[in-house]
């Protein structure tokens, strides 16, 4: 439980700094933390025009019983998991949840 609440805090810091105040754009970020299940997004909504809802994940990572942190969506340009280690996790705890499980060998990061 220890490292769930250790990295738990570690990606709740990296959300917090991808949030934005997009409130001028009729659009909102939300972090959403679940520590009990082990997940933890970057949520946006909001309308993009008076026609048009828009709700979409930019960030979604899982502890897994394992301790490990699945990443499991990342729709920014940034290499998240490196992000993650400069927070102090530690690399081997890291899986691409989002590569092919056939590619995961060459990420340098854990395959599951």
């Amino acid at each position: 439980m220890k490292k769930v609440k250790k990295y738990g805090d570690a990606i709740s810091t990296l959300l917090k700094g991808y949030q934005h105040d997009l409130s001028s754009q009729n659009i909102e970020e939300h972090i959403i933390t679940d520590y009990k299940h082990g997940h933890f997004q970057l949520l946006r909504t909001g309308w993009a025009d008076e026609n048009t809802y828009r709700m979409g994940i930019l960030l979604h990572f899982q502890i897994k019983p394992s301790g490990k942190i699945w990443i499991l969506a990342n729709w920014t340009e940034d290499d998240v998991a490196k992000a993650l280690i400069d927070l102090g996790v530690k690399k081997e705890d890291i899986v691409l949840g989002f590569q092919p499980e056939f590619v995961r060998p060459y990420s340098g990061y854990a395959v599951a």
